[in-house]
């Protein structure tokens, strides 16, 4: 299991200038450099490119114009990224703590630079609000609701957990799946209002598998996702 980089969570609340500029120059068939000093650390990324995003369609209206995957390497830690860049210079980074947009980029042959706002997460798309809506078709009665969620979702499976009704959901709408998807990270933050005072290590399972939670609760959870995706 990948563990997130502490800078992550030092961002929101140290960084004075969220936005950081990547830069990255050619080496063999990738590109490595830096996007400047994150939370106590300098990491390197690499990225090569790729044929596809393997984690899913991001939006409906738009297909990427260049795509590359590849790594941000710290100390203690390596995680995996996927960039998509898209007509005009704006895009994604897709990391293991969430989708960060990208508002300029550049490549040429000497060198790739991007500007990356680690400090604002991608909002849900038209896509994410149809992730939400099939969810919820999928829980569609208290007798498919799998009240021990484990955050393992085989395509077997006759009973969802809200995480799993997620997962399939973003499947079948967009072809890939990413647990920090809008959709999922939009579903996260409305657990965090509901559960304050809760020690919940991971969201989505413990908020399914809390017996104070009712097949109501599930329901309106969705209702008031898909209300937000709506404003």
């Amino acid at each position: 299991m990948i563990l997130v980089p502490l800078f992550f969570l030092l961002l929101q609340v140290q960084s004075s200038n969220a936005v950081h500029i990547c830069r990255l120059t050619p080496l063999a068939k990738s590109w490595h450099g830096s996007c400047g000093r994150l939370g106590s650390e300098n990491p390197t990324m690499t990225l090569a490119s790729a044929k596809k995003i393997t984690t899913g369609r991001w939006r409906k209206d738009s297909e990427p114009s260049a795509v590359w995957a590849g790594k941000i390497t710290y100390s203690d830690d390596v995680v995996p990224v996927e960039l998509e860049i898209h007509r005009g210079g704006a895009g994604v980074l897709r990391t293991a703590e969430g989708w960060f947009p990208i508002s300029r980029s550049v490549v040429s042959g000497n060198g790739m630079e991007f500007d990356v706002d680690f400090g604002n997460e991608v909002p849900a798309s038209g896509l994410d609000r149809e992730i939400i809506q099939r969810a919820a078709a999928i829980l569609s009665s208290q007798a498919v609701w799998n009240r021990a969620d484990t955050r393992e979702c085989p395509p077997t499976d006759t009973k969802w957990s809200i995480y799993c009704a997620m997962e399939t959901a973003t499947i079948e709408v967009t072809g890939g799946f990413h647990h920090r998807r809008p959709a999922l990270q939009l579903v996260r933050r409305i657990v965090e209002e509901r559960s304050a005072n809760r020690p919940y290590r991971h969201r989505l399972m413990d908020y399914n598998n809390d017996p104070t939670t009712r097949f109501a609760d599930v329901q309106s959870l969705l209702a008031e996702a898909l209300r937000r995706v709506a404003q």
